[in-house]
């Protein structure tokens, strides 16, 4: 009994001293602590307060962004980022016009007999995409097309899964919960037979992403595709002034939301499919990464675009490979973004010879040996994550640069230094 006593109490004072030595080595290293940031510190006064809404002060991190809280008359949102919070307040004027859209009595009128007469839509399938051609052949033989499309996309996942045993790929970033007010990502966008047509239509109308994850914006932009593709409400009814989004800074993010507006996303896979064929990618990294459905056809152009851009460098088939990991919005903009602001230094700074992806992290590498590592975070204080990252040894160079797009901490900046890496933020955010 003494015996057992005993060892008990040396385990005990085991853990009591393992403890005191790990609190001491928090204490000697003397990491920051974010805690609760000022909104105002990280956004301009026009994003912080609008005729539609309003930010709450207190931000909160998450993960490696800011935490910001929308409210307006449509609803609260939680944006996290810079980059979200710009797209969720731009999306705002879009709802009051579909208030006033909805309470229309042409839209009542024709809401009602949408209900009344579901059947009409099989028959819409057909007439839409004749309609649209001018021809009637041209159109079954684009129907076709695209049936035929979604049945090799089956095919093609059932051979994948039956030979690919390989484990599950971690998660790019720390995982945390899906922001207030953000949707789950849809496993079917549209149909193959042109109904998606009417959703694009509106979206252009109002200027907002077709393919958004604001859950309330999404399923109001679905009621009232929904109205004009089984009803005679035209998607060219009189709206008012629209204000236009900021965000898409990016000329990547401009031409793939363009391209979003007027082309059916079975479409866009074909496109992005041959773009990438001419990198020389192709094959399951390809289809693996199509199916993350994180990669909405907006975002998945915008990355293809933002790789064909690099021109004819080493590595981009590991961006695919990359990308595809993604398991949330935040995770899929992350790889944009840092795929973009490589992008943007190569074209900018020095060309780059050759991109890869190092764990959590996307680097590009110079002819003469340079490391770049992008970091698009919109705060970077000093705490265990970036001194982790800051000591790893397989991120080696002549030079060692890290590519910021928001706020380093002095701190951050000095240990940064002191650990051999150069800080930038001077290329803008790619947002």
């Amino acid at each position: 009994m003494t015996m057992m006593t005993n060892h008990s109490t040396l385990r005990r004072a085991l853990l009591a001293a393992i403890l005191l030595a790990s609190a001491a080595t928090a204490v000697a290293q003397n990491y920051e602590t974010p805690g609760s940031l000022k909104a105002s510190e990280l956004a301009p006064a026009a994003l912080l307060q609008g005729p539609f809404h309003s930010v709450d002060e207190n931000v909160t991190i998450a993960g490696a962004q800011p935490n910001f809280t929308i409210r307006s008359q449509y609803g609260t949102w939680v944006a996290r980022g810079h980059e979200m919070l710009v797209i969720r307040v731009s999306e705002l004027p879009a709802f009051e016009q579909l208030a006033k859209v909805s309470k229309s009595d042409e839209f009542i009128k024709s809401a009602g007999a949408a209900v009344a007469a579901p059947v009409k839509a099989v028959g819409q399938f057909i007439e839409s995409p004749l309609e649209t051609t001018g021809n009637v052949f041209s159109g079954i033989g684009l129907i076709a097309s695209r049936v035929g499309r979604v049945a090799e996309q089956s095919a093609a996942r059932v051979g994948d899964t039956v030979a690919n045993k390989a484990p599950a790929e971690k998660e790019i970033l720390k995982p945390v919960p899906a922001p207030l007010g953000t949707a789950a990502p849809r496993s079917l966008i549209g149909d193959p037979l042109g109904y998606n047509q009417q959703r694009r239509d509106w979206a252009q109308r109002l200027k907002v992403d077709p393919y958004t994850f604001n859950g309330t914006l999404s399923e109001q932009l679905g009621q009232v595709a929904s109205v004009t593709f089984v009803s005679s409400f035209p998607v060219n009814v009189a709206l008012g002034a629209v204000i236009a989004p900021l965000y898409y800074a990016q000329q990547f993010n401009e031409q793939a939301t363009l391209e979003a507006y007027q082309t059916p996303p079975l479409d866009i896979g074909t496109r992005n499919e041959a773009r990438l064929k001419k990198m020389g990618i192709e094959g399951l990294p390809v289809r693996t990464f199509f199916r993350n459905n994180y990669f909405t056809p907006t975002l998945q152009t915008a990355l293809v675009l933002a790789l064909e851009s690099m021109g004819n460098i080493a590595g981009r088939d590991q961006m695919i490979v990359f990308a595809a990991r993604a398991a949330s919005e935040t995770e899929a903009r992350y790889v944009n973004n840092s795929v973009m602001l490589l992008a943007q230094y190569s074209r900018t700074v020095a060309p780059l010879a050759r991109v890869r992806g190092a764990d959590n992290v996307i680097a590009g590498e110079t002819p003469d040996g340079k490391l770049v590592v992008a970091a698009p975070l919109d705060y970077l204080p000093w705490i265990l994550p970036v001194d982790d990252f800051a000591r790893r040894t397989d991120l080696k160079g002549t030079e060692r640069w890290l590519l910021v797009s928001g706020k380093v901490t002095p701190r951050a900046q000095q240990e940064l230094s002191a650990l051999g890496w150069r800080v930038s933020d001077k290329l803008a955010a790619a947002r």
